[in-house]
């Protein structure tokens, strides 16, 4: 073979196996929304789904540690964690300096990473000179609306396969009741929340335990939680929550460590991490974790990656 032949084939084969590593999942910010990014997968053509970084009020309890012995932060380890995920090709940055008047002063560093199965995720806190304190909730929102939501909704997120929208719709019109496309574990079971127009949630053993401190261990005076109120069902194994495609085929879920409830919040057609960012000294600095799991697999699968990924012991809201 001629040598100018042979460094063709050699650039096509480079290039085409350049294409093929590329992972299917996309990320890009919103141009227009500050604060808002979108998803796309090149498998699962004709859903977009949508993230909002900053929303609502802080769920805040307990007093800010002094130091981060007292936090229980490994400050050496965070800052290694963060140097090797930023110094990954392609991670996308979001900074948020989050101010107002119900918010300690703090900065978030929000690092993506599409990968074949989603997107890896970091977080860096950095508290003010007041810390943060020992329970600092903050609301992720993972956006999953279809055809059927509101015009501006779908800026950000148009995801028929993971739509309860789209899939009551569906229903309504054959004459069957709505039926649930959100899922969560309960004792190693994947089991459905309920289908309804309100917003409904759970806890994670992590949640159980701040709830418990805030009302003096009656749980009962306390049945709804978080911005949107939601209702607290039966408590679930941890902060993984997920939406399935009508036969289960393909999922796109959320995960963050330290997340101490989880919601749907059905009229915006969204799942809900609220995350414990807190217990961060004057000045200090927390990493987390999380993960967007977008592929085309079932449940069973999604359970298996995420303890791959999260294996007990990693910071799992169960270990907290």
């Amino acid at each position: 073979m001629k040598l100018w032949m042979a460094l063709l084939l050699g650039a096509t084969v480079w290039g085409w196996a350049q294409q093929s590593a590329a992972p299917p999942v996309t990320a890009a910010f919103h141009p227009t929304r500050p604060g808002f990014a979108f998803f796309d997968h090149r498998g699962h053509p004709g859903n977009r789904i949508g993230y909002r970084f900053f929303e609502h009020t802080p769920m805040v309890y307990g007093a800010a540690p002094r130091n981060y012995r007292e936090a229980g932060i490994d400050a050496n380890s965070d800052a290694r964690m963060l140097r090797e995920f930023v110094a990954r090709p392609g991670v996308l940055t979001h900074e948020v300096d989050v101010k107002g008047e119900e918010w300690a002063p703090q900065k978030w560093t929000f690092h993506l990473l599409p990968v074949d199965d989603g997107i890896e995720m970091l977080l860096r806190v950095e508290a003010g000179e007041a810390g943060l304190n020992s329970y600092y909730g903050v609301q992720q929102c993972f956006r999953l609306g279809g055809a059927t939501n509101a015009a501006w909704r779908q800026e950000i997120a148009r995801t028929p396969a993971f739509s309860e929208y789209d899939y009551w719709q569906e229903l309504k019109e054959a004459g069957k009741p709505p039926a649930s496309l959100t899922w969560v574990l309960r004792r190693g079971i994947w089991e459905a929340l309920p289908a309804g127009p309100g917003t409904v949630g759970a806890r994670t053993p992590l949640g159980l335990e701040l709830d418990r401190q805030r009302t003096g261990g009656n749980l009962a005076a306390m049945p709804r939680v978080g911005p949107y109120e939601a209702e607290m069902l039966y408590p679930v194994d941890d902060g993984l929550i997920t939406r399935a495609n009508r036969d289960r085929t393909w999922v796109g879920g959320i995960y963050w460590q330290r997340t101490s409830h989880v919601t749907v919040h059905h009229p915006a057609d969204c799942l809900h991490s609220i995350v414990n960012i807190g217990g961060v000294p004057p000045g200090g600095v927390r990493v987390l974790r999380g993960r967007i799991y977008w592929f085309d697999g079932g449940l069973e699968e999604l359970a298996r990656r995420w303890q791959a990924g999260f294996p007990a012991g990693s910071g799992r809201t169960a270990d907290q």
